[in-house]
């Protein structure tokens, strides 16, 4: 990106109020944004702005304001595509029952939407069956398996390693190892708890909705 191009990013999607813009490495990134060095790495692939590229014993240097900047333009498109997405679905369902593009769930009579529903249901259970959709308590589930586990084994990995290689007369390089442990298990748990609140429950919203969200709602009360 040209200088101008990341400038006008910024412009757009400034820091938040009374975040101090500064130079950071991959590691403090990672750290700010709450995500992982390895999605850091992968985003600087992708394009995202440096001061510096790291290499030969260069630490990267990245910008907070530049980096927070393109990333809030990624989400952004990210959000356009899946409502593109989500509408060219709508309009396809809606045409295959009779209806035109453009038109809501009110276009259909009660028949038409039952029907689109019962196919949903039966395809969620397809779905379920084959594993390709899974419940949301089985997944919260699995998380805190693979999070205890994880935690276990970190909490246990400094003492086995200093009776495995007679480490008790350089108590530092255990220091610096529960310390790394410590961090690897919060980000674990940092990263699973930042999955829930990015998918939070919908209070009020009908377990059997149908395809074009509470439309059908709307209609049914008229």
């Amino acid at each position: 990106m040209t200088e101008n191009e990341i400038e006008a990013l910024c412009k757009r999607y400034p820091l938040p109020e009374g975040v101090e813009d500064c130079v950071l490495s991959r590691e403090e990134l990672a750290e700010t944004l709450e995500t992982s060095l390895n999605t850091v790495t992968s985003w600087l692939s992708k394009g995202m702005p440096m001061v510096q590229e790291g290499g030969n014993g260069k630490a990267y240097e990245l910008q907070l304001s530049a980096c927070f900047a393109w990333r809030q333009a990624q989400k952004a498109d990210e959000d356009l595509r899946s409502e593109k997405v989500k509408r060219a679905q709508a309009a396809m369902r809606l045409a295959l029952v009779g209806g035109s593009a453009g038109e809501t769930i009110e276009a259909l009579d009660p028949k038409t939407r039952r029907e689109i529903i019962a196919a949903q249901i039966e395809q969620e259970r397809f779905q379920r069956d084959r594993n390709q959709l899974m419940r949301r308590d089985d997944v919260q589930e699995t998380f805190e398996v693979v999070f205890g586990i994880i935690r276990d084994r970190m909490n246990a990995a400094p003492d086995i390693i200093e009776r495995r290689s007679a480490l008790a007369e350089h108590p530092k390089i255990v220091d610096d190892l529960l310390d790394t442990c410590d961090d690897v298990v919060s980000d674990v748990r940092n990263a699973i708890d930042r999955f829930w609140r990015e998918r939070p429950m919908r209070e009020g919203v009908a377990e059997k909705s149908d395809l074009f969200d509470a439309h059908a709602g709307t209609s049914e009360n008229h």
